[in-house]
Order: structure tokens, then C-alpha cells, then sequence
């Protein structure tokens, strides 16, 4: 019998399955555990670009343009600590300087597994 319990099992076919995801579609986002919340920290406000948050930061898991707002969101999922998944949107204006970040506990893992 294996000694690896079924949450790591369970964890590394999910891994397994982002990382084939992103092969299959030619999308990679960066994987969420690689990330880590000082790097959002680095950003500077009306001066930071898009490139250099894709080069600090990585690619993100999607892009989003909203019209009305003129700005455009791109969202991260990261670790906060070495357990605690995170999401975090960044903003940027109309001219693709960087404005902020909004962060959040990723619904999609709230209690530690997934649903």
C-alpha cells in the first residue's frame, strides 16, 4: 500500500491535470505555487506595466477587459504561507499601468479540499 495519504494524492493529480490543461491549450498560467504575496507587494502604482507584472508575477490564470471601467483585470491564485490559497486581481488602467491589487480566499478551496 502506498504511504502517500489520498489529500496528497488528490493534490498531485490536480497538479498533474493544471500543468497537462495548459500544454493541451498552449495557456500556461503560472502555477499558483509559485507565487508568493510579497511579489504583488513590489508593484508600484501608475508605474508598473503589464510586462513587468507578467515578468515579476507571471502569467496570469485570466484577463479580463471591462469597458465601462476602462481597466482590465488579470487574476492570480497563489499560497499565502505554505497552506492558505489565495486569489488576487490586479488592476490596471487604461493605458496598462498597474493601479492595485484586490486579494481574497479562493473559494474554490475554502476548507483545505477541493469543491
Amino acid at each position: 500500500m502506498s504511504t502517500m495519504g489520498r489529500p496528497a494524492r488528490r493534490g498531485c493529480a490536480a497538479a498533474l491535470l493544471y500543468l497537462l490543461a495548459g500544454c493541451a491549450t498552449g495557456y500556461a498560467p503560472t502555477p499558483f505555487w509559485t507565487i508568493r504575496p510579497g511579489a504583488f507587494k513590489e508593484l508600484i502604482p501608475g508605474s508598473t506595466t503589464k510586462d513587468d507584472v507578467r515578468r515579476q508575477i507571471g502569467v496570469p490564470v485570466t484577463e479580463s477587459h471591462f469597458p465601462r471601467q476602462n481597466e482590465d483585470v488579470w487574476e492570480y491564485r497563489y499560497l499565502e504561507g505554505s497552506t492558505i490559497r489565495m486569489l488576487a486581481d490586479v488592476y490596471f488602467d487604461a493605458n496598462g499601468f498597474y493601479r492595485g491589487t484586490a486579494q481574497r480566499l479562493d473559494p474554490a478551496y475554502i476548507g483545505g479540499g477541493l469543491r
